[in-house]
């Protein structure tokens, strides 16, 4: 059983610690993304599984066997990278059988299991193109069918979508869920899209200057996130931040900002904290009738987007405008003062350090 474990793993690139004491166990099967900024190190742990990238410290495990210093031919992972890497010579067949070639293994074992290879990608009539020949989409799925003939125990993917265009990104997601399904493999994904984590993944991992922010299910992430940064990083618009302040009334906690005040029902883990954050994502704001409303906010922009509406609001209390998700049969106007109601069991509230209330 593949299952990987990274064992308090860091590199350091001269005197620089990129990656400091990665703990984490992916059980065998799992399909885990790694998300995060650029820079943050989440490609160079990536490369360390697959050995491309030396471990400075720490042990890398698949099953039981320790292979941080084992060779990446002899690691049984297949890596799919960002760019497609095809021979350009070679035809889809060859691209997809060259390793079997390499462990020189018979013609005919070598054409079944291509044969086998590209039924499972619905490829069979490119097996006799060559690279310049096929789109994005046919050149991914021949990178991947070269990973998937060598049976590896885990396979890495990095980024492996990010040269595709919009409407190939979704059926290359759709096309790589069905994969994992199918092989019940273990996969580690790379990527700094936000949809194809939230939609891929078993867990996903968030990334911050090469350490783990959190770790979890998409929703776990989306409604509980751990601190301010995974917060903001998670969800697509953001997180809403407004800067407040934590104040005490009647022996509540109340949260203010501007003419806002709301009594903060839930227990919190600090109450010592003045100056705050509240966090609140956009589809938990909404237009409310002047009677029911936490404030009034002046509509700035209105992103139509067929299925939904982005409002972007600004206050004088705010710094920046936030955004609220809103039905598109509302119609807003840009310079309209609008009544909007937060959602008080869907508010987020963080220290300033970024630490969750």
């Amino acid at each position: 059983m593949a299952r990987l474990v990274l064992d308090k793993i860091t590199k350091t690139f001269d005197r620089t610690q990129v990656i400091n004491g990665i703990d984490l166990t992916i059980p065998h099967g799992e399909f885990i993304v790694f998300v995060g900024p650029s820079g943050c190190g989440k490609t160079t742990v990536l490369r360390m599984i697959s050995g491309l990238e030396s471990t400075t410290s720490g042990r890398i495990l698949i099953g039981d066997k320790d292979v941080t210093y084992v060779e990446p031919s002899k690691r049984k992972v297949a890596m799919v990278f960002q760019s497609y890497a095809l021979f350009p010579h070679m035809t889809t067949a060859e691209n997809i059988g060259f390793s079997l070639r390499l462990a020189k293994k018979p013609k005919e074992e070598i054409k079944r299991r291509v044969a086998e290879v590209a039924q499972i990608l619905r490829i069979e009539p490119l097996l006799t193109r060559k690279p310049a020949q096929l789109s994005g989409g046919q050149r991914q799925r021949v990178a991947i069918g070269r990973s998937i003939i060598r049976n590896p125990e885990i396979f890495l993917f990095d980024e492996p979508l990010s040269n595709l265009d919009a409407a190939l990104r979704i059926q290359m997601r759709l096309e790589i869920a069905r994969l994992h399904k199918r092989l019940g493999a273990t996969l580690v994904y790379v990527t700094h899209d936000q949809t194809e984590a939230m939609t891929l993944a078993n867990r996903i991992v968030v990334f911050n200057t090469g350490r783990i922010e959190q770790a979890g299910t998409p929703m776990e992430l989306y409604d509980n996130p751990a601190n301010l940064f995974v917060a903001g990083f998670i969800g697509s618009p953001a997180m809403n931040f407004i800067p407040s302040q934590l104040t005490h009334a009647g022996g509540k906690v109340v949260v203010k900002a501007g003419s806002v005040a709301i009594t903060v029902e839930k227990e919190l883990a600090r109450t010592d904290a003045k100056e705050i954050i509240l966090g609140i994502r956009p589809e938990h704001l909404a237009p409310s009738s002047p009677s029911d409303k936490d404030f009034v906010a002046r509509v700035e922009i209105v992103e139509e987007l067929g299925a939904e509406s982005l409002v972007y609001l600004h206050n004088n209390f705010m710094t920046d405008p936030i955004t609220m998700r809103s039905d598109p049969s509302i119609r807003f106007k840009p310079g309209e003062e609008v009544p909007i109601k937060i959602n008080r069991a869907k508010m987020h509230l963080f220290a300033k350090d970024g630490a969750l209330l």
